[in-house]
């Protein structure tokens, strides 16, 4: 009985018939701040994803161009894609990051409710993408092991 008085966050966002949410000049200096360093972020995640490609074309090339002397089990460019998938992985989440921190320091600027949410829509995708990129290295890593184990006793099996 305490809590009757007591209310939800959620009562005071817009369109609730309450009150609109307000964003207090110390959080509009936070906003603004997080802005700041997310770009920041996103652009040195950019310039570190061109050298991963740069890197992975290098590589595949040089590798390809060894042919069987390089005594792989596959040809080398395939070394060099998985580095040009990876950095095409790791554009996306920057590319998100890199719009939010654009558009949270326009709508702080300008007081500008549709860039504020388009902020924050950006910033729902980057968490998102990483989130899934995440569940989808875990799967992955899981895999791996299993196989490791699974090819590990089949081969210790063999050597009896």
């Amino acid at each position: 009985m305490e809590n009757e008085n007591l209310s939800s966050p959620l009562d005071h966002m817009a369109g609730s018939g309450k009150s609109d949410l307000v964003i207090t000049q110390e959080i509009a200096g936070y906003l603004n701040e997080t802005g700041k360093w997310g770009r920041f972020i996103a652009i040195l995640g950019f310039i570190g994803t061109g050298f991963i490609i740069l890197a992975g074309l290098f590589s595949g090339t040089m590798l390809s161009t060894m042919g069987s002397q390089a005594d792989m089990p596959f040809p080398g460019f395939v070394i060099g894609l998985i580095y040009v998938v990876m950095g095409l992985l790791y554009f996306f989440p920057l590319y998100y990051l890199y719009n939010f921190s654009t558009n949270i320091r326009n709508a702080i600027r300008s007081g500008n409710n549709h860039e504020l949410s388009v902020a924050f829509k950006n910033l729902k995708s980057h968490y998102k993408f990483i989130g899934i990129l995440i569940v989808v290295m875990i799967g992955i890593y899981v895999l791996a092991i299993i196989g490791a184990i699974v090819f590990g006793a089949f081969g210790a099996l063999g050597n009896f």
